[in-house]
């Protein structure tokens, strides 16, 4: 099944023949996305789009001011037709047995292994979303071991890091310059990093990342195609273009999307992670 991660409402609408189900990212409580929408919002897609899988994004640390929220949050969701609510800070997890719906373990790069996948399991999480630092064979490996359904990246910008300081805007503050834009582009050695200062701040990959020559290999449950920073009608290409994929043409459609962009690569597919200090 593919999933969407918005980047506006307009990906909703214009595509909406092209995938299952969508990521909504909830005001305030939502990390790594420009597109944030309220509870009423929320109530009100899962009514126009009841024919899809809806999955709601919970993903920040949350303090302990918020509790009383999530927990009124949570238990609106209850009146909603979603699928699950995707968490980080594992207090969601404490709600399980007041929730008529599912959690996914989506703790962004911790999210590297079937024991702890396993381990969430045992409370009634029944899904976890992998994460983008490991690679092909340890993906497959993970899904070997598991009975947890999994969400992988197929297509889009991913997470590098989230912050709760004002990284950027503390500067811009420092050196007295007005600007009041949330998104921002950090240049370092050639490379063009996109940032997002709102409300917390969190850094992207320099490229694209596009898996979509392991469409068949891998086969999580769910894949994930990540709307952020895409041009709408090269969004709505690549849904179409992975619409029509097939065992024949997987190879074609995976450097048809290449073409489109010039900073696309395949992340830790093929590499492992490896930590080193520079000389």
């Amino acid at each position: 099944m593919i999933l969407i991660i918005p980047d506006n409402y307009n990906q909703i609408i214009e595509n909406v023949n092209m995938y299952d189900g969508l990521i909504l990212s909830i005001d305030k409580y939502s990390v790594n996305v420009r597109y944030q929408v309220s509870l009423d919002e929320i109530k009100q897609i899962c009514k126009e789009f009841n024919n899809k899988e809806i999955f709601v994004s919970i993903n920040k640390n949350i303090e302990n001011d918020e509790l009383s929220d999530i927990e009124n949050i949570l238990m609106e969701l209850n009146k909603c037709n979603i699928k699950g609510v995707l968490y980080s800070d594992v207090s969601i997890v404490t709600y399980k047995n007041k929730l008529n719906y599912d959690l996914v373990w989506a703790q962004e790069h911790l999210v590297t292994n079937y024991e702890t996948i396993n381990y969430w399991n045992q409370f009634g999480v029944n899904y976890a979303y992998i994460s983008q630092d490991i690679t092909k064979d340890e993906i497959i490996d993970i899904k070997k071991n598991t009975r947890v359904k999994l969400f992988c990246n197929l297509f889009g910008y991913t997470s590098m890091f989230v912050s709760k300081r004002h990284i950027v805007k503390n500067y811009l503050n420092k050196f007295s310059i007005d600007n009041k834009n949330d998104l921002f582009y950090l240049k370092k050695e050639g490379k063009i990093y996109p940032i997002i200062d709102k409300g917390y701040t969190s850094a992207f990959s320099n490229n694209i990342f596009n898996g979509i020559k392991e469409f068949y290999n891998i086969k999580p449950s769910y894949y994930v195609c990540n709307g952020f920073l895409i041009d709408n009608t090269k969004f709505s290409k690549i849904l179409s273009l992975i619409g029509n994929i097939n065992v024949n043409n997987v190879d074609k459609i995976y450097n048809d999307v290449n073409k489109m962009f010039d900073n696309i690569d395949t992340g830790f597919l093929y590499n492992e992670t490896i930590s080193k200090v520079k000389k």
